[in-house]
């Protein structure tokens, strides 16, 4: 797929979703980040604050030695270190959260960013860049990638705690804090090496997990709705979704388990007793006072934070997955920009002279396609394109839109190499009605509009469009004229025949034809229409296309007759090219063609 899509997403190494996050925070909001690394830094002085603030309360009841008003004043501030723990928990969260809702936001945006970027499509029928899509979003995991900042916050917290609490507690006896932040450190080790084994097996469930989720939203939407119905196939629908799940939920059975379950907790259990006997023994000895004690045994039990924080790693792990993803589907096509030839805005008169086809060829990853296709399009004529179902046809109108480039050879246009002109003002060129058009669930205004966006949106400039298009037959009795929702999803909305749907694509191009577009592509546009629509598309074809470089596929001749040349594909090939009259007195596969379409037709009038 690498020449085909041009991009870079490939397998390899997988980088750090935490480390991407702390280096993208900064970008998302310097000042954000700078106040909430304050806070929990702040945090953890408090912390220490609070500990040796108990210790010293604890000291002055038990001795009595410094006499109320110390007392008092300890227990103040205990109390006021106490209170602005309190105090920052929200505002830890406050930052935090909105910091997460920004990250959303940019890597929501990176992500279509590097969807859109690549000049053509191929890259979204990619198996492995679809899995990175969807990984992005935090599909696999169940979290979004927000919700690592408020668990990085959290656990930054916590180990800062942590090693605070080991500063103290070596303030007591230098080799204290080691052998319990050596048992915690890697007990935490070990669990995160586990987890990072069960994102590794989420992110390998994706492709099931996308069958599945492809099997749900058949069931539960409308656009396979009666079929789903009418053909029964309700439990196998259900059946394919519970099976594909399972196989995506099977690759995290297990994913969970300790190298040794009894290893952690052994560790654990004999640093503590090594540290907790030497602080009998030192006790009893009369080498440490009720101060230091009290530190000691705070600090002790707040060095836990220095190892698993189970709910907290296991979010910042599953979130920050999603990171990677997403830097990575946001580079798509860029190496492939960077590395392009400087492209020029065509002129506004392009064709003036021809378009051609010189020895291309193309194919999908399953298949080839055109193997070496010559053609040329005169500019200010019409060409219509037959061929059995999959000749090349629709591919050569994707090669055109630069929706695909072709493996070799080249498309000019009067001479100038297709790839050099910039695909964006190239495509302003083109009014296309694809045989796959999209029905968009809006305003019939927007169906229209999305000919030319930046084209005048009042009723007159669609005027033209609508009458040539045979919009005007339905239009009046819309309930919102333009502005009536096309579905019934949306309130006063309506849905449409397939033949209404086919003339709104066909105004759709119009419109663009209308605010400059010089080349008008149809691709199978009646496809859709009953004789008598079909009938008045053929009585304006000649004021539709008049001026403009048409080119037309169609499966019905009494269409392809209409234009000024017509050509053959097959094997990837043009076979023939003439006019109707020309192509007839070849005798050829055109021909025969013809004569099997129009047969029933010449039998009809003499019955």
């Amino acid at each position: 797929m690498a020449g085909l899509t041009g991009t870079e997403v490939t397998p390899g190494r997988r980088a750090s979703g935490v480390l991407e996050v702390i280096r993208l925070l900064p970008r998302v909001s310097l000042p954000l980040t700078v106040a909430l690394t304050a806070v929990v830094l702040l945090q953890a002085l408090l912390s220490s604050g609070f500990m040796l603030a108990g210790a010293a309360v604890v000291a002055d009841v038990a001795s009595r030695a410094a006499g109320d008003a110390g007392l008092a004043l300890d227990l103040a501030v205990f109390i006021a270190v106490f209170v602005a723990r309190l105090a920052l928990t929200p505002v830890l969260g406050m930052i935090s959260g909105e910091l997460a809702r920004r990250l959303n936001a940019t890597l929501g945006q990176t992500t279509l960013e590097g969807a859109l970027r690549p000049v053509g499509i191929g890259h979204l029928s990619d198996p492995a860049i679809a899995d990175r899509i969807q990984l992005a979003q935090g599909l696999a995991t169940g979290y979004p990638p927000g919700d690592a900042v408020t668990s990085l916050a959290r656990l930054a917290s916590s180990r800062l705690n942590g090693l605070a609490a080991a500063i103290l507690l070596a303030t007591v006896e230098w080799w204290l804090p080691l052998p319990l932040a050596a048992a915690w450190i890697t007990l935490s080790r070990w669990r995160l090496r586990e987890v990072r084994k069960a994102v590794d097996a989420e992110e390998e469930s994706m492709p099931a997990l996308r069958q599945a989720a492809y099997a749900r939203d058949l069931a539960i939407g409308d656009a396979a709705a009666k079929e789903v119905r009418v053909f029964g196939f309700q439990d196998w629908l259900h059946d394919r979704f519970t099976r594909a799940w399972l196989a995506g939920m099977d690759a995290l059975a297990g994913s969970g388990r300790l190298p040794s379950r009894v290893a952690g907790p052994a560790l654990l259990a004999l640093s503590h007793a090594a540290v907790f006997a030497y602080l009998a023994f030192a006790v009893s000895g009369g080498r440490l006072g009720v101060e230091p004690i009290t530190v000691a045994l705070q600090a002790i039990a707040a060095m836990g934070a220095l190892g698993w924080i189970g709910d907290i790693q296991w979010m910042l792990a599953q979130a920050s997955a999603a990171v990677p993803h997403a830097l990575a589907v946001g580079r798509l096509g860029v190496e492939a920009e960077l590395s392009r030839p400087g492209t020029t805005a065509p002129d506004e008169r392009l064709p003036a002279q021809e378009i051609r086809f010189e020895d291309v060829r193309f194919g999908y990853p399953d298949r080839p396609v055109l193997k070496g296709l010559d053609l040329s399009i005169p500019a200010g004529s019409s060409l219509a394109i037959v061929g059995m179902n999959g000749a090349g046809k629709s591919t050569l109108i994707k090669l055109l839109a630069r929706l695909y480039d072709p493996v070799s050879g080249r498309i000019t246009v009067d001479g100038v190499d297709l790839r050099t002109l910039d695909p964006l003002a190239w495509r302003r060129q083109l009014a296309i009605v694809f045989q796959d058009f999209v029905r968009y669930e809006l305003s019939l205004r927007d169906n229209v509009g999305f000919g030319r966006l930046d084209a005048d949106r009042s009723n007159g400039a669609f005027d033209r469009a609508a009458k040539l298009s045979g919009l005007n037959d339905f239009l009046p009795r819309l309930p919102a004229g333009w502005d009536t929702p096309l579905s019934r999803r949306f309130e006063g909305g309506t849905d449409l025949s397939g033949g209404q749907w086919q003339r709104v694509a066909l105004a759709r191009a119009l419109f663009a034809v209308e605010h400059g577009a010089r080349v008008l592509v149809l691709d199978e546009p009646t496809a859709n229409l009953d004789v008598r629509a079909e009938a008045q598309i053929y009585e304006h074809f000649l004021e539709i296309t008049r001026g403009l470089t048409t080119i037309l596929v169609s499966h019905r001749f009494a269409t392809v007759r209409l234009a000024d040349r017509i050509c053959v594909i097959d094997g990837g090939e043009v076979i023939e090219y003439g006019s109707h009259e020309e192509l007839m007195a070849l005798d050829g596969r055109y021909a025969h063609l013809f004569t099997l379409q129009s047969a029933p037709f010449r039998e009809a009038r003499h019955v």
